[in-house]
């Protein structure tokens, strides 16, 4: 009496199978849920149909489709990572930016990204932005030319990316640059992001630049970078 029987549910593999044919739903909308759910449940086997999403004519279906693929990094084909790698140039910003996040969750080859180098000069300014904001996420000794070169964009996000990204490599040579756009650069995130980052890496001949940045910089998120990484390296001496 009043007793419910409740059905069980069903498994992730399962739900997969049923929800990889509506990445070809007629109804954007639909194929959006898709794959934004098959992102959730991370099973493998959506893996190739979500590589042919990227290609969907609807953006919000890319960039999920990009996002999902993200969301299952340790399992993906280098077909796979081929194909994100090739969206970074997709005509939609926000497809560009969750391929860059799908990217940073994987240990995609040097040599799978070094296509990028020649892509950069040939692309628009905001693929060229995405394309160092990818290579970034990682430490390939190729990104140290292509880090300066972009470090040369009328774009201040290419050149704030370029300044992460040398950071993230470690490399001493890219000290005194990030000592030149600490003072120099006319983007108070540029300026910044070179504070912060002379605070990770740098040494006791930084320092002069950044208490001049610290006393002569207008901006009160320069001051707070340069005299955080006055700290960081007097803590380190």
């Amino acid at each position: 009496m009043g007793c419910v029987i409740e059905s069980i549910p069903e498994s992730p593999e399962k739900v997969t199978e049923q929800l990889i044919p509506l990445l070809k739903d007629s109804q954007p909308d639909t194929r959006r849920t898709a794959a934004l759910s098959l992102g959730k449940i991370g099973d493998p086997q959506s893996i190739t149909a979500l590589v042919s999403a990227l290609s969907d004519p609807d953006d919000e279906v890319r960039q999920w489709s990009a996002w999902a693929l993200g969301t299952m990094s340790a399992s993906l084909s280098e077909e796979a990572l081929v194909a994100l790698v090739q969206h970074l140039t997709d005509p939609s910003d926000s497809v560009k930016q969750a391929v860059v996040v799908a990217l940073g969750r994987t240990t995609i080859s040097e040599e799978l990204m070094q296509v990028l180098t020649e892509a950069y000069t040939i692309s628009t300014i905001s693929t060229q932005r995405t394309i160092v904001q990818a290579l970034s996420h990682f430490e390939f000794p190729f990104s140290y030319f292509l880090f300066l070169q972009a470090l040369q964009s009328p774009d201040p996000l290419t050149r704030q990316a370029s300044i992460a990204g040398l950071g993230e490599l470690g490399d001493s040579r890219g000290l005194p640059i990030l000592r030149t756009h600490l003072l120099e650069d006319a983007n108070v995130g540029v300026r910044s992001e070179a504070a912060f980052r002379l605070g990770k890496l740098g040494t006791s001949a930084d320092v002069p630049a950044l208490r001049e940045a610290m006393e002569a910089d207008p901006t009160p998120n320069v001051h707070f970078w340069a005299a955080w990484a006055i700290a960081q390296i007097g803590q380190d001496t």
